[in-house]
């Protein structure tokens, strides 16, 4: 698919001898690297990725701290590799409904007062800061803090699928603190608070 005239060339010598190639050169970065190096790729058909395993994993980080990319793997991650949750709307509306919380709440978290005391909201983070390790869960290199996302899709009201009418898009930690509550209780709440408070 992405092969390069030296690479025909060197399959159809490779054929000619019946060897197996030890090494293989990176289109990317242009270096000969052992095939060890290579991730393996259902796509390509002698079964390697055309990138070494360190170029490929730049390029995916990369992409993945893009706005896009990052809501990608959030959407494709969350709702297609999970039996348990049914989703009922393409990636496109996703991001639809996305842009239409940013040109609400901007990059803060929905849970909170409302639109009109945005400061009492809380920041959503989408990429990772910093230059840790990557590959490595957790891990960060020394100097280089590595924040990880706190943007998570949640149901507004549990007791329903996840439809465009009942996603919200607030903060990992946010999300914990209120799958401990159900709706119900959250109204009792709000109509106990009015009662005392608001009379």
């Amino acid at each position: 698919m992405e092969d390069c005239a030296g690479e025909k060339e060197m399959k159809e010598q490779l054929k000619f001898e019946n060897l197996v190639p030890e090494e293989k050169k990176c289109l990317k970065c242009g270096e000969v690297k052992p095939l060890t190096l290579f991730p393996k790729s259902r796509w390509h058909k002698n079964g390697i990725h055309t990138w070494c395993k360190t170029c490929k994993n730049a390029a995916v980080t990369q992409y993945r701290n893009k706005e896009i990319g990052f809501l990608k793997m959030k959407y494709y991650g969350f709702f297609h590799k999970s039996r348990n949750r049914k989703c009922d709307f393409t990636f496109v509306e996703f991001l639809a409904a996305f842009d239409k919380h940013k040109s609400i709440y901007g990059m803060k978290s929905a849970w909170g007062p409302g639109p009109d005391h945005l400061e009492q909201h809380l920041p959503i983070t989408m990429v990772h800061e910093g230059k840790g390790k990557i590959g490595q869960r957790g891990g960060s290199g020394k100097g280089s803090k590595r924040i990880p996302s706190n943007l998570s899709v949640d149901r507004l009201d549990t007791n329903l699928e996840y439809t465009l009418q009942n996603i919200i898009f607030i903060r990992f930690d946010e999300n914990r603190r209120k799958n401990s509550t159900t709706y119900e209780d959250c109204k009792i709440q709000i109509r106990l608070h009015e009662e005392r408070f608001k009379k």
